[in-house]
């Protein structure tokens, strides 16, 4: 399904927010599209202080979503391996490095999307481009790949990093010498969670990092079941203080 530019153009300029999406849904209404009703119940849902949803909307949402997943995700077909709805859009997607490297800039135009699983064996990393006209950051999960420090130092190259808010590397074999790395990269401005978790990480590993720009700037930092020592975590929630996970 291809949505008017019109609304398209507002949801993907700030994707948090739910007005753009509920005036696109009241539209919708207006055309008998059953998509507006879906998108209305996703953006309820989806309210953090909003009441528990009731038997009924949850079993209408799934069966909307059951009816007309494959219309209202038509256009990703090719793009992505999968996609996930929340508030009524297209925000979560598995593809691998191929698609996004050939799919980018059409797959951020399509959804507002905003979780990324990549799937790569680490050759094609320094090929990710960086996205045009992509205003808002993305969660990427490279996680349980294989890359080793290789694989992440293409990835440090890559440009699309600059889009990128969380960076998810767990069991990625990442050592000391990919971190370092990873660290110099002139592409992770806008990073804030990153996650290293079961990777044989040591305590040179931690030194040479927290020197680096990108420590300080972190809300979140996995360590979790890497090489490091308790000197290791003091260090870190010296410079983190609390935001580290150890």
């Amino acid at each position: 399904m291809t949505h008017p530019t019109r609304f398209m153009r507002n949801i993907l300029a700030d994707p948090g927010d739910d007005e753009p999406r509920l005036q696109y849904a009241n539209w919708l209404d207006g055309c008998g599209n059953p998509l507006g009703e879906f998108i209305r119940l996703q953006c309820t849902f989806a309210r953090t202080h909003a009441a528990p949803p009731s038997l009924y909307d949850e079993r209408r949402e799934q069966e909307l979503l059951a009816k007309f997943r494959s219309v209202w995700s038509q256009s990703m077909t090719g793009c992505v391996e999968w996609g996930s709805f929340r508030r009524g859009f297209i925000e979560e997607v598995s593809l691998t490095d191929r698609q996004l490297i050939r799919n980018a800039n059409e797959l951020f135009h399509l959804a507002p999307v905003r979780d990324m699983h990549l799937k790569t064996d680490g050759r094609r990393l320094d090929n990710l481009l960086r996205v045009r006209n992509l205003r808002h950051t993305i969660f990427l999960d490279v996680s349980a790949q294989g890359l080793g420090d290789d694989g992440i130092a293409r990835l440090a190259e890559a440009p699309l990093l600059e889009h990128v808010h969380g960076l998810n590397l767990g069991s990625c074999h990442l050592g000391d010498d990919g971190l370092e790395v990873l660290a110099d990269s002139p592409h992770l401005e806008a990073l804030r969670e990153l996650y290293l978790n079961d990777n044989p990480i040591t305590d040179d590993g931690v030194r040479q990092f927290v020197m680096s720009p990108i420590a300080e700037r972190l809300n979140v930092l996995d360590m979790r079941s890497t090489r490091i020592t308790d000197e290791s975590v003091a260090i870190l929630r010296h410079v983190l203080e609390w935001k580290v996970l150890v």
